[in-house]
């Protein structure tokens, strides 16, 4: 209750509802949940009239409950059954949990606490306990058992409107026609006729014999920063077997789904504003289908979904259809088209409006796969494969509408369950409403079509706006948007990585990535149709057994928050010394944690105060929560790895490495355990103006000391160290900077480096310690915090033109910086021109195409448009061509 703040703003005589306002009001907040995240609702009430009707009522209830009082009985109120309901491990629900909350770490979910400051016990129970049964039924059941697997092609294809008018084997099979177009002929001497023809047709033959793949072997979550940049010429000649589009035959087994996603469709206006007809969709089902080949009568049409220009089509290994069950279907538009409301004047504007504006959204097809049963295995559990295809805002400018757009199709894309709400019928007749599923409530979530960046590394998928926890195969391959209808780029829109296919995998699905390749061989649109290539590998888990394990570990661990018995557990060591640490040396420590108590221990460290980190920088461990059941322990590894972020604060301290863990129990005390160690200071990690003012090696207590700039070095010692080496004992190897070195020898070259010690005397005949020293010094340079070009002058160097201006750039340097560069490219322009048996411009740019990124370093920690790589090696190659 509250006396509100009276409206002074508007007094006029004509105004009566500041003098109306009533002198009481009651403010209720409702917090949803426990996630910080989500807003609280506040309900204002103002009927001061019926207020205290409800108050006089509620004194009333709790005079007779205070007089009825019965300590023995335990009060039943029906109203309170749907939030008293046993809990149920998300394990075995219904219906899957979200994708999002499994990627999610169990400690970004807990509540916010400090030493002294335990904050919500019973909520990190509940989280640390369901994350404690999902662990052991991964381990104890998903890991051991057999696996069934699925092979699926997917693909994704922006048509800009177009019906199909080329053969799509290469994009629905995998593989290429030999010779789908004409290939060019050399010229022909008419002296020497036939032999010229029979050289012409054999070569072709040797490059059919020699198809090359451009593919990746091993999978890399990490997208490729490298950037691939295209040309674009009045003529260009479509791709030869050799060229990247050459795709062999994976194996000999076909694929059990081919799921494909079409965007831009019908770009019609009335395909926009209404259409039953599905015209477009069968002629691309047939186009997909006569794509297979003889192969198509082993297949058939499973499922598909169309919005204005989007279709998702899903077809089926016969032999696999009867697998899949419980098909349902979602779609949604986003933008202007997500209310359908088009008024007459933009009936006359142009496609383009219409593309960008009113043909996005997204489809989806959510799968049900259960293997067949076996004696064994008498019901297996189900699998969810979920597939959505979406077509979102296209262009950089449009990067904070594309991300909003994701966020709103991940909150309407909703399938319908068919399971009731409410059990009862609703007042007005109609059936109660459905549960609605998300298309992250699947076992494996596959999404394609995401409009990426132009830039692979600035991309809004991998910025941590949109698409989080998403995996993709490492990108190899050209650009896939934004080119012509035909062959080659337009001249007028930037090359971009458009159209790409991302999933999202949990314990219960876990995706093999084989291939990942666009097919430039198809032309018939502005994009280039993108396949990718995986297995699927689903555990075969019985449903009995699984509802029987979980079901023992849930009676263990379900009423620890109602035990009359406080968790006790012994925590040995309490002191925990490292010893020495050296930079990129992981270094590890365990901790006992055994429960001495009679109730299971819910644990997690928590910082000492609120706004502190839990650890410092420098230390991790691993786990960061957890629960022991009585009388048995838990081993808790404690690591030290310093990165070269972490080094450049430290190497301008004492080096002195001190931290203090607190590891709270739910519901029980809190338990201290000290962490020290002695770091040993290095010369990596350490700008280059710091190490031309050390007075000696940088392990020496001297060179914490700085000298004055006036006293400073022309040069790092260091840096000038590993050049004069390499010029003296290693400029005549050929493979210097190509290959790298050996791990165990760079340790000891960086060890030698950071005490001043001589370097180990060179075998003779030996590359590999060759190689080491080379590694070593790109590892030295690339660790700078600030690389040797400085950023800021990235973008002019990228300008420059003649060695003449180059030289002029140097003016703009430090006086540590510019004097690596010039000893760095001297000793790199002497190995390219008289050091190395095979010296000339073809080792130059090899080289280039090293060193560049090392001494003109990009920041990953900005968004800004990075500098052409072309430009900066052209300023490199001035030096050392």
């Amino acid at each position: 209750m509250a006396q509100p703040r009276r409206n002074t703003i508007d007094l006029r005589v004509s105004s009566t509802a500041a003098l109306n306002q009533p002198r009481s009001e009651l403010t209720v907040t409702i917090c949803p949940g426990h996630d910080p995240s989500l807003k609280p609702i506040p309900l204002l009430v103002r009927d001061t009239h019926h207020l205290r009707s409800v108050l006089a009522e509620c004194k009333r209830l709790k005079q007779l409950s205070a007089a009825n009082y019965d300590p023995g009985a335990t009060p039943i109120y029906s109203w309170l059954f749907p939030y008293a309901t046993i809990p149920v491990p998300s394990v075995l629900s219904v219906f899957p949990p979200d994708l999002r909350h499994s990627h999610r770490s169990s400690n970004s979910i807990l509540s916010p606490a400090s030493a002294g400051q335990p904050g919500d016990d019973v909520l990190d129970i509940s989280v640390i306990r369901e994350d404690w049964i999902k662990n052991r039924v991964h381990q104890e059941i998903f890991v051991p058992a057999s696996q069934a697997t699925l092979k699926v092609r997917l693909g994704t294809f922006n048509v800009n409107g177009k019906l199909p008018s080329q053969d799509l084997s290469p994009w629905v099979q995998g593989i290429s026609d030999k010779y789908p177009y004409i290939p060019p002929l050399n010229e022909i001497s008419p002296f020497s006729i036939e032999k010229d023809a029979n050289d012409y047709v054999s070569s072709a033959k040797d490059q059919e014999s020699v198809p090359q793949d451009d593919s990746v072997d091993d999978v890399d979550d990490d997208v490729d920063n490298e950037e691939k940049v295209a040309t674009s010429t009045s003529s260009v000649r479509p791709p030869g077997p050799q060229g990247s589009s050459y795709l062999p035959p994976l194996e000999t087994d076909d694929p059990d789904l081919l799921v494909l996603g079409f965007q831009e469709l019908d770009l019609s206006t009335g395909a926009l504003l209404y259409s039953s007809e599905t015209v477009r969709e069968d002629a691309w089902c047939t186009a997909a289908l006569a794509g297979l080949g003889e192969k198509a009568e082993k297949y058939q049409k499973l499922a598909s979904k169309q919005l204005v220009g989007m279709l998702i089509l899903v077809i089926a290994k016969k032999d696999v259809v009867h697998l899949f069950s419980d098909i349902k279907t979602a779609s949604v538009g986003v933008g202007i088209m997500g209310v359908m409301v088009r008024s007459l004047q933009a009936l006359n504007r142009s496609l383009i409006l219409r593309e960008h504006q009113g043909n996005k959204g997204a489809t989806a097809l959510r799968l049900t796969y259960t293997p067949s049963p076996t004696p064994n295995l008498p019901y297996p559990r189900p699998t969810v494969i979920t597939f959505v295809n979406s077509h979102l805002a296209a262009f950089d400018e449009m990067y904070d509408r594309r991300n909003s757009d994701f966020q709103e199709l991940s909150k309407r894309l909703l399938f319908d369950s068919g399971i009731p709400q409410d059990s009862e019928m609703q007042e007005d007749g109609y059936a109660p409403p459905t549960i609605p599923l998300t298309v992250f409530q699947s076992d494996l979530l596959f999404w394609m079509g995401p409009d990426g960046s132009i830039y692979l590394s600035y991309c809004s998928l991998i910025s941590g706006e949109a698409f989080v926890n998403f995996q993709e195969h490492r990108i190899s391959g050209l650009p896939s948007g934004a080119l012509s209808d035909g062959l080659g780029y337009d001249v007028k829109r930037k090359p971009a990585w458009t159209d790409r296919i991302l999933h999202m995998p949990s314990q219960a699905a876990v995706v093999e990535s084989l291939r990942y390749s666009s097919h430039p061989e198809i032309t018939m649109s502005d994009h280039r149709p993108v396949s990718a290539d995986c297995r699927v590998h689903i555990p075969l888990v019985d449903l009995d057994q699984l509802e029987s394990f979980v079901g023992t570990l849930w009676r263990e661990v379900a009423d620890i928050e109602q035990s009359e018995d406080a968790p006790r557990i012994h925590v040995k060591p309490s002191t925990v010394d490292f010893g020495n640490v050296f930079y990129k040396r992981r270094v590890s420590k365990d901790l006992e944690l055994k429960n001495i108590g009679k109730v299971a221990s819910a644990f997690r460290f928590v910082p000492i105060t609120a706004e502190a980190p839990t650890h410092s920088e420098w230390l991790q461990f691993n786990p960061m929560s957890g629960l022991v059941l009585p009388g048995e322990s838990l081993s808790v590894t404690l690591s030290i790895l310093v990165d070269n972020a972490v080094a450049t604060r430290l190497n301008a301290g004492s080096g002195r490495m001190e931290d203090t863990l607190i590891l709270h129990t739910s519901l029980g005390k809190d338990y201290f355990i000290s962490v020290s160690g002695q770091y040993q200071r290095t010369c990596f990690a350490t700008p280059l103006e710091r190490l031309v003012r050390h007075r000696e090696h940088v392990r020496s207590p001297a060179s914490l000391e700085l000298l004055s700039e006036e006293q400073a070095l022309s040069a790092p010692q260091e840096v000038m160290r590993v050049v004069n080496w390499l010029m003296t004992n290693a400029a005549e190897i050929d493979s210097l900077f190509m290959e790298p070195g050996q791990e165990s020898m760079i340790g000891i070259i960086r060890e030698c480096l950071d005490t001043g010690t001589d370097f180990p005397p060179r075998p003779q005949g030996d590359v590999d310690t060759a190689l080491s020293f080379a590694s070593c010094l790109l590892e030295l340079l690339d660790a700078l915090p600030e690389p040797v070009v400085p950023r800021v002058l990235h973008s002019r160097c990228a300008q420059v033109t003649t060695r003449d201006e180059a030289f002029e750039v140097l003016d703009n340097f430090s006086s540590a910086s510019v004097n690596v560069w010039i000893s760095v490219t001297a000793f790199l322009h002497y190995i390219c021109h008289r050091g190395t048996p095979n010296p000339g411009p073809q080792r130059a740019e090899r080289i280039a195409e090293v060193l560049t990124p090392v001494l003109m370093r990009d920041d990953p920690r900005t968004a800004a448009t990075p500098t052409s790589p072309i430009g900066k090696r052209r300023f490199l190659m001035l030096f050392i061509a």
